[in-house]
């Protein structure tokens, strides 16, 4: 079964919705604790902690990889039975590299442009994180069941695409526990305001927030704009 059969649709556990002032929370990514289970990825075992290296010049991580040789499997990854376990991963043996892919659409970009995006990851030991082939975030040691955060400045929000994106992550080999499980959230507010419509366009154009709900064009916004049945993403 290919990998796409695997992937699940982009799905989103929203908070926050009580009234328009409100912000809204979305997951790009899910980890196992949002309630989806389990998250489909490609994965692979490597002998040595020095084989990370030898496949960091191979640019393992890279949007071009090649995938063939990749095992399809369910994250998160554990070698205790009693902690994120869905894959068993002999963590005392073996690295392990993991490339998960996600697809994003405009409305999605719409959203990251606005708002905060977040990469939320309990580990053991020592990841290091690739977003669409670059360098995303690294760590040292383990964090036990807890989670740690990332949050992505502007030009790191700016590596995600409308399509195909891929976060991997890299973990070596330790002589106790081990485990990952890592997700990618989006917080905005749909009601976010920074675009200016001309008189013009006011009347050949319809303007909505990320809500979907129809605005008004006096003032400032941040928005999608309907324009003969296309969708035009404004943002700065």
């Amino acid at each position: 079964m290919s990998l796409k059969k695997l992937l699940l649709p982009l799905l989103f556990a929203t908070t926050s919705v009580g009234n328009a002032a409100d912000t809204v929370t979305e997951y790009l990514l899910h980890t196992v604790d949002s309630g989806e289970g389990g998250w489909p990825c490609l994965f692979y075992e490597l002998n040595y902690n020095t084989d990370i290296a030898q496949a960091e010049r191979a640019k393992w991580y890279g949007r071009d990889e090649d995938e063939s040789y990749w095992r399809e499997g369910l994250g998160p990854f554990s070698i205790d039975g009693e902690k994120f376990l869905v894959t068993h991963w002999q963590s005392t043996v073996h690295p392990i590299l993991i490339r998960r892919h996600f697809t994003l659409t405009a409305d999605d970009l719409a959203k990251i442009a606005i708002g905060t995006v977040t990469l939320t990851y309990s580990y053991d030991e020592n990841p290091k994180f690739w977003l669409n082939g670059t360098q995303l975030a690294t760590a040292t040691g383990w964090n036990d069941n807890n989670y740690a955060t990332y949050q992505l400045a502007s030009p790191k929000k700016r590596l995600l695409v409308e399509g195909d994106n891929i976060l991997c992550v890299s973990l070596q080999q330790g002589s106790g526990g081990g485990h990952i499980d890592y997700g990618l959230t989006v917080k905005y507010d749909p009601m976010h305001t920074d675009i200016i419509l001309t008189p013009e366009e006011e009347e050949t154009n319809t303007a909505y927030n990320l809500l979907g709900q129809k605005i008004s064009h006096t003032g400032k916004y941040h928005g999608i704009i309907i324009t003969n049945g296309k969708k035009i993403l404004h943002k700065q």
